[in-house]
């Protein structure tokens, strides 16, 4: 179980998230950038939309966490489904290299190495998700300062940061209902 302190900071962002959720507008050019069209080896004709890039958080410090935002498949809408951020226990393991190639992700590689085959149960069969490279230095995710690393209190200011960031630059949902799911 978490600390109370963690508990208070889980509780203040959920507040935050309602606040920043409710007024957020699409910007759609902004997200566009940031569109995966095609990953390699990834069968044709999927049907949901993908997304990933980098969210600097101390722009000071040179950090930026990674994200690979999938959408929940067409026919469920992804507007109305739920927003899971999915957040893989550590220390050091990758949410998208783990989470979602490994465990409850769009794809799976085949034994060829090379190619994706579609996982029948992804989570995005049901809900958007939202992998995170967290804290900085796991993952794609990354600082310039190397003692970044070893301060574990910034971990929770970095995610904290990245939640309202993300939510203000790439979410073109109207109504959003978030998840929060980590492994321990």
């Amino acid at each position: 179980m978490g600390t109370q302190s963690e508990s208070n900071s889980l509780l203040y962002f959920l507040g935050l998230v309602l606040v920043f959720t409710s007024s957020v507008s699409a910007n759609l050019k902004e997200q566009d950038k940031d569109r995966i069209i095609k990953l390699p080896g990834q069968p044709p004709n999927i049907n949901f939309s993908q997304y990933s890039g980098y969210i600097t958080v101390n722009q000071k410090a040179g950090r930026a966490l990674f994200y690979w935002l999938i959408e929940a498949t067409v026919s469920k809408r992804p507007a109305t489904r739920p927003l899971i951020l999915w957040l893989n226990g550590g220390p050091g393991c990758s949410s998208v290299a783990y989470g979602a190639s490994e465990e409850i992700g769009p794809f799976r590689v085949r034994s060829d190495g090379k190619t994706l085959y579609l996982n029948p149960y992804a989570w995005n069969n049901e809900a958007n998700i939202l992998f995170l490279d967290s804290p900085a230095g796991v993952g794609f995710s990354y600082t310039k300062t190397l003692n970044d690393i070893y301060t574990v209190g910034d971990k929770r200011t970095g995610h904290f940061l990245f939640y309202l960031k993300y939510i203000d630059k790439k979410l073109s949902f109207v109504e959003l209902h978030v998840e929060l799911s980590r492994v321990v």
